[in-house]
């Protein structure tokens, strides 16, 4: 295996210095032909004296995975190699005005999601759905200028933010929608309130993807650019309120419902060469007849190298959630980041949530062309209480380490190397590798070996 991560770093460090000028010279008219063509045939198309306007469209998407002792022990089997292989098809009609607006419009959209690989593990509604309904709603818009409301009501993806909370978790091969009903008011492009009412699709491999009825999410989002958009800032305001009245939820002491409410802000933006963002939340409410009382919190900061060659980018990360340091005062003190998008945020190897945790992260960036990007990141992670879990992606249902008020809190470290390239408008390339060195809280609750993350992905776009 030693020799397996030397050629990877090898090969990456090889990749991080191919001359820019290379890949212009390298793009395949052929697969500039085959764009147009596609735009060609899944162009738009209008019925009904030009009322009516319908576009056919997709994607398929391919992924290699080779994960390397996932479970910190060398000396247990486990299944390396996946090939992973999602396709969607839409179809997206809208209803067209006089003046040309859309005051009507429908989408629907199928996907079916494989695993190609021996274990069961990777069998799991994560990886696998049969043939299945994605998306299928209907958007109506006032049309009246002095009430701008727009209604979305049907099977949609919801996302706000960084996704930190609420997201699409597009990286998993089954990805997340919700049943619901989404308000949208837009009085100004500078301003948009969004409120919600709705239930989370659960996957289910062989049957159509129920929506459990115990399991209810609201949110109202209010999205704002408060100064001059020259400077390209954003400031969010946020209420999530998760009421789950399944009574068997498991607390401190007893079993109960959930009741939580998430309230927060987001500030990001860009000035000159600099980039910058926070976020945090607070959470209340009880769980299992607990007290909730954890908060969370994000920062970030960046720089970029804007005249020099290969215009490099410097930044940092720090992310913080609360863990539960007393378990059995009847007050939960351990985040719930709800049903966010974690991937591409507490490293790339899945190993952590912003749940108990603390992430501190510096990376760079190169892009030695405009459709080329390479990027490290390195994280240093440490729990914020050894009397709560370690969580991994999965939130509360991906407990990696159980708690030790006796371990070290250093869990430990992730290096991660990212490749991305636009090879032409539709068709997208990835590649990367990551690299967890096992700390001592890995050592002080079992095994703790290190493990490791290959992967490279194509999408195509119809």
């Amino acid at each position: 295996m030693k020799r397996i991560v030397t050629g990877l770093w090898m090969l990456m460090a090889v990749i991080f210095f191919i001359p820019a000028r290379g890949f212009a010279a390298t793009q395949p008219e052929i697969l500039n032909k085959l764009d147009r063509k596609i735009d060609q045939t899944f162009r738009p198309r209008t019925f009904f004296d030009y009322r009516v306007k319908a576009k056919v469209g997709g994607q398929s998407r391919y992924r290699f995975e080779y994960r390397d002792d996932f479970n910190l022990n060398d000396k247990t089997y486990e299944d390396d190699a996946m090939n992973l292989l999602r396709n969607r098809l839409n179809l997206d009609v809208a209803y067209l005005s006089d003046t040309g607006a859309i005051p009507v419009h429908f989408f629907v959209e199928g996907q079916e999601a494989h695993a190609f690989t021996q274990s069961d593990v990777n069998q799991t509604n994560v990886f696998v759905n049969e043939l299945d309904l994605r998306q299928a709603f209907v958007e109506l818009k006032s049309p009246s200028k002095k009430a701008p409301l727009t209604a979305k009501v049907g099977r949609q993806v919801l996302s706000y933010g960084d996704e930190r909370f609420v997201g699409g978790l597009e990286w998993t091969n089954t990805a997340r929608v919700f049943d619901g009903l989404k308000l949208v008011y837009n009085p100004h492009p500078q301003l948009q309130l969004d409120a919600f009412a709705s239930r989370v699709v659960r996957v289910d491999r062989g049957q159509f993807d129920p929506t459990p009825h115990n399991d209810n999410f609201y949110g109202m989002y209010l999205s704002t650019k408060p100064f001059h958009t020259s400077m390209d800032q954003v400031l969010d305001t946020f209420l999530f309120i998760r009421h789950d009245r399944d009574k068997t939820l498991l607390g401190e002491r007893r079993r109960g419902p959930l009741k939580e409410y998430t309230f927060g802000n987001r500030f990001k933006g860009k000035k000159w060469d600099w980039d910058y963002g926070t976020e945090y939340a607070v959470q209340l409410g009880n769980r299992a007849h607990d007290t909730i009382e954890a908060w969370a919190f994000h920062q970030e900061l960046g720089y970029t190298f804007s005249k020099f060659f290969w215009t490099p980018r410097l930044y940092g990360e720090y992310n913080h959630a609360s863990g539960d340091r007393n378990p059995t005062n009847g007050i939960s003190g351990t985040f719930d980041n709800l049903f966010p998008t974690n991937h591409n945020k507490y490293g790339y190897i899945d190993f952590f949530s912003l749940k108990n945790i603390n992430d501190y992260m510096v990376g760079t960036s190169v892009k030695p062309h405009t459709r080329l990007l390479f990027s490290t990141d390195f994280h240093w992670f440490v729990l914020d209480a050894k009397e709560s879990a370690w969580f991994n992606v999965a939130g509360a249902g991906g407990t990696v380490r159980a708690a030790n008020a006796n371990a070290s809190p250093h869990v430990g470290s992730e290096v991660d190397l990212l490749a991305t390239y636009q090879l032409t408008a539709r068709l997208s390339l990835l590649g990367g590798y990551s690299h967890f060195f096992a700390g001592p809280f890995a050592k002080d609750t079992g095994s703790r070996d290190n493990a490791n993350f290959l992967y490279t992905q194509t999408i195509f776009n119809f």
